[in-house]
């Protein structure tokens, strides 16, 4: 464990998803449940400003601009506090580099930045450990883009998309060249599949059932699995990943004719519900911390840039 040292200068990349958070080497679910008291059980909460934050017990219901409430800005304190004990630190000046949909960057960029900056000096706890960061700013990508720079020149026709619980963000690139009009957020996560899944399957047992015992069957596939339960997730899931490909198809996506890039949640039903994962033109992103590392990359060239 490195010692104190305020002089510690890094970068944070933040994928703030309605689903999961993401730091370049942490996952959790984006559950935020505010409390008067420190939490009886739960020791997965922050303290901040003698508030008590539980995090990760659900996930948030989408909101279409993340400034609306503090939740995004409590779990962010998570999100730092989660790689900080990765790189094995309590305090460090720190610039954030996250990310927004591809179609939001314009309109909600400035405001989001502003939204993650209203607070500089942090001093916040995370499992009863004490974190003091210091912001020294923000910068703001597209979300989905940044999650294959990495992977070299895309020659040709190829089409990104980033199928997250919220929203699923399209965008073609031509010979490495991101066409500006061509960026489209759809609000059709995979949020909208876990609720119809959870609606049929209530039905048939007469009382709601939990996402955590459905998520297995969405990431993984029924593999093999012949009971109820498992013939209506797919049932459902097929149709979800179905109605996926014929909106990417709307967005321009051509089969044989263009290089399809799928990264998310929503990767896992298209390669598990549809025939996409056969073919040599599709390549799924399985690294669900690809954004975050892609703004780390990105925030640390500008910065590079800059001197």
């Amino acid at each position: 464990m490195q010692k104190f040292n305020s002089s510690t200068k890094i970068i944070i990349g933040v994928d703030h998803g309605y689903g999961n958070m993401k730091t370049a080497h942490r996952i959790f679910k984006t559950g935020v449940e505010c409390m008067e008291e420190e939490p009886i059980v739960s020791r997965n909460f922050v303290k901040y400003k003698d508030k008590f934050y539980v995090i990760g017990e659900s996930h948030l219901v989408y909101q279409g601009n993340k400034t609306e409430s503090e939740d995004f800005h409590i779990l962010t304190l998570a999100a730092l506090a989660e790689e900080l004990m990765f790189r094995g630190l309590h305090e460090a000046n720190v610039t954030l580099a996250v990310g927004l949909p591809l179609a939001w960057m314009k309109s909600q960029g400035a405001d989001f930045k502003r939204y993650l900056l209203k607070e500089q000096e942090l001093h916040f706890e995370f499992r009863k450990e004490r974190y003091h960061v210091h912001l020294c700013g923000a910068e703001v990508f597209p979300q989905g883009f940044a999650a294959i720079v990495n992977l070299g020149a895309m020659r040709g026709m190829n089409m990104l998309a980033d199928i997250g619980n919220g929203t699923m963000n399209v965008m073609q690139i031509i010979d490495n060249k991101p066409l500006e009009k061509s960026l489209v957020t759809d609000k059709f996560g995979v949020g909208i599949c876990m609720k119809e899944i959870q609606k049929e399957l209530s039905k048939e047992n007469g009382e709601d059932i939990p996402e955590m015992l459905i998520e297995p069957l969405l990431w993984n596939g029924i593999q093999g699995r012949t009971d109820v339960t498992a013939v209506k997730v797919e049932r459902i899931a097929k149709q979800y990943a179905e109605n996926i490909r014929k909106r990417l198809v709307d967005y321009g996506y051509k089969e044989g004719l263009v290089h399809l890039y799928v990264i998310g949640g929503g990767g896992c039903l298209l390669r598990n519900y549809t025939k996409l994962a056969g073919k040599a033109e599709v390549t799924f992103i399985t690294d669900i911390c690809a954004n975050a590392k892609g703004y780390e990359y990105l925030a640390a060239q500008k910065q590079r840039r800059q001197r």
